[in-house]
């Protein structure tokens, strides 16, 4: 009976051992990397939906600018404290460009000259303290879905900032020694033939909203 082969080295095993382990190394040090990849992957996505919740498609509310009426002095269509009045116009489209929903804003009445003086150091009685621009919601949004009547009309929020409801027309400005403009009626005027000149004047419905 021939004897038997000599055994190989033992390096040799050795070294055959190593690239196997070496390569099952790599497989597994590669699958490591991939689950730990996918694992991070999954926690990203889970903080994204909590800190940057997906968009259900509605937008904000439009933000409408303020307009100061020109030359407010010469007209005498002052606020309490002589600013200029202003006013918010968003245009129409479509069906709606030629009908208007004019808003006026609310806020009650100065009762006398201390509740007036008062008003002159805010937004009800000047229009140094109005917001330069203001959301457009409710029966003023643009949105069909939430105002399905008139959110394509030309919509107007006239401010208030004279402490009587658009009604007065005081020549005297001087009370107890306080200059007030109680001139609500001529801001009325004023702001309605600056509308007609940007369109009212081709209006085919026009519907008038007050708050109180």
């Amino acid at each position: 009976m021939p004897p038997p082969p000599p055994s190989a080295p033992a390096s040799h095993h050795l070294r055959l051992w190593w690239r196997r382990r070496g390569r099952a190394g790599a497989v597994g040090a590669t699958f490591a990397v991939a689950l730990l990849a996918t694992a991070l992957l999954l926690a990203l996505s889970s903080y994204a939906s909590i800190v940057f919740p997906a968009s259900s498609g509605r937008r904000g509310p439009a933000l409408v600018g303020l307009t100061l009426v020109r030359r407010a002095s010469e007209k005498g269509a002052l606020c309490l404290d002589g600013s200029a009045p202003g006013y918010h116009l968003q245009g129409g489209s479509g069906s709606g460009s030629r009908s208007w929903l004019i808003h006026l804003e609310g806020g009650g009445w100065c009762r006398n000259l201390k509740s007036c003086a008062s008003r002159q150091r805010s937004m009800l009685g000047s229009s140094r303290y109005m917001e330069g621009q203001v959301e457009f919601t409710g029966i003023l949004s643009d949105d069909k879905s939430q105002n399905p009547d008139f959110y394509n009309w030309n919509k107007v929020k006239i401010r208030y900032c004279d402490g009587a409801s658009f009604s007065g027309d005081v020549k005297d400005e001087l009370q107890n020694g306080t200059r007030f403009f109680f001139r609500g009626q001529r801001i009325w005027e004023a702001v309605m033939n600056e509308l007609v000149v940007k369109g009212l004047r081709n209006a085919k419905q026009e519907r008038d909203e007050s708050t109180g």
